[in-house]
C-alpha cells in the first residue's frame, strides 16, 4: 500500500492552512495529503472524499514532486479550453470502455467522472455541461441498459427454426400453446406514476413478502388463455397445470412451447409427458425470455394490478382474474405482440 512521503514541518503547516483557507478543490487535495501522511490508505481516502484511486494517486504524485504548491491549479492563459475534435474522439473511445479498465472504481461513466478523467489524463479543464453536450452531439444518451443472455446464436436460431417448422406443419386439430409462469409478490414493483412535484409517493413495504405463482398458456392463433394459481413453481404444480390443459383440450394434439426451467426438465415431468402422447414439447432457447410472447403479457399484467400498491395476495389474485375477464382473446394476442396494434 502506497502512502505519501512524510511532509516537513513547514509543509504540514501549509497543508493545514490550505484545508482551512483555500477553495474547496484545493482544500480537498491538501486534506488528502494530510490523511495519507497520517496512515490513511488510498481506498479509505477515496471513500472519505467520494473520488477515485487515480485522483488520490495523482495528487500524491504532484505533492511529492512540487510540495504544497503542486496542489494548486496550474495557471492557464486565455479562455478555458473548449471542446475540440480530438477531445471528442477521446470521449468516444473512452465511453466505449468500462471505467474499471482505466483504474477507476466505477462500473460505468458519469459526466462528473468523465470530466475528471479528461482533466487528469489530458489536462482538459472542462465544465460538466460542456462534456454533457459533447456526449449528446456524439450520439450518446443516458439510458438504462438491457440484459443480454449469453447463448449460442446459431443454436438458438436452429431451435426457433424447429419450432417454426413444427407450427407450419401443424394441422387444424393441433393447439399451439405458449406457456410460462410468473411470480407475484406482496412487495409491489415500482413504476413511474403521476405525483405532485416535491411530494414523492411512499409505497408501504409489507411485513412479509409472501408470493404466489401464476401459470398461463396462450394459444398462438385463437388467443385462448388458460391460467391457474399455485403457491410456487415446481414439478408437482406443473403436472397439475398440465392436467388442466389436457382437460381443456381433450380432443386436440397440443404443441407446448416453454422454457428450460428446471421443473420443466424434471424426471416427473418427462414421465407425465410420456404418458400423454398428445403433448409435444418444444423448448425455447436457453436464457431467452424475450422470445416468449407471454412475457409481454406478464409485464402489462403486473403494471396494471401489482405495481405501486401494497395489496394482499387474495386481492392480487382477484385482480389477475378480473384482468383476464376484461380482455378478449384478440386483446391478449395484441398485448403479447402476436397481432399488430391497430
Amino acid at each position: 500500500m502506497r502512502y505519501v512521503r512524510k511532509p516537513t514541518k513547514e509543509e504540514e503547516q501549509e497543508l493545514k492552512r490550505m484545508t482551512q483557507q483555500e477553495v474547496g478543490r484545493i482544500a480537498m487535495r491538501a486534506h488528502m495529503i494530510l490523511l495519507s501522511s497520517q496512515g490513511y490508505s488510498v481506498p479509505k481516502i477515496k471513500d472519505i472524499h467520494q473520488t477515485t484511486d487515480m485522483t488520490v494517486y495523482t495528487w500524491i504524485d504532484r505533492f511529492e514532486a512540487e510540495g504544497p504548491t503542486g496542489l494548486y491549479d496550474r495557471l492557464r492563459s486565455g479562455r478555458p479550453p473548449e471542446m475540440d475534435e480530438k477531445t471528442e474522439q477521446v470521449i468516444t473511445n473512452v465511453v466505449s470502455q468500462s471505467p474499471t479498465e482505466l483504474g477507476y472504481n466505477f462500473t460505468f461513466w458519469t459526466v462528473p467522472l468523465l470530466t475528471e478523467y479528461l482533466y487528469q489524463q489530458f489536462d482538459k479543464q472542462l465544465c460538466p455541461e460542456t462534456v454533457r453536450q459533447a456526449l449528446y452531439r456524439l450520439g450518446f444518451r443516458w439510458r438504462r441498459p438491457r440484459w443480454a443472455a449469453l447463448h449460442d446464436p446459431l443454436e438458438a436460431a436452429q431451435q426457433m427454426r424447429t419450432i417454426s417448422d413444427a407450427i407450419l406443419r401443424a394441422d387444424e386439430k393441433t393447439i399451439i400453446l405458449l406457456q410460462d409462469e410468473s411470480i407475484f409478490k406482496r412487495l409491489p414493483p415500482l413504476r413511474q406514476m403521476w405525483m405532485r412535484l416535491g411530494q414523492q409517493v411512499r409505497v408501504p413495504t409489507p411485513t412479509q413478502n409472501d408470493y404466489f405463482a401464476l401459470y398461463g398458456a396462450l394459444e398462438l392463433f385463437s388467443g385462448d388463455c388458460f391460467h391457474a394459481f399455485f403457491d410456487k413453481t415446481n414439478s408437482e404444480n406443473t403436472i397439475t397445470y398440465l392436467e388442466g390443459l389436457a382437460e381443456r383440450y381433450p380432443e386436440q394434439k397440443i404443441f407446448l412451447i416453454w422454457d428450460h426451467a428446471s421443473y420443466h426438465l424434471s424426471a416427473r415431468i418427462k414421465e407425465w409427458l410420456a404418458e400423454h402422447p398428445n403433448f409435444t414439447v418444444f423448448y425455447l432457447p436457453k436464457r431467452s425470455p424475450q422470445l416468449n410472447p407471454v412475457e409481454a403479457l406478464w409485464r402489462l399484467l403486473k403494471n396494471r394490478v401489482a405495481a405501486n400498491l401494497t395489496r394482499t395476495l387474495d386481492a392480487i389474485r382477484t385482480a389477475c382474474d378480473l384482468f383476464f375477464e376484461q380482455h378478449s382473446s384478440y386483446d391478449l394476442l395484441r398485448i403479447s405482440g402476436l397481432l399488430p396494434n391497430s
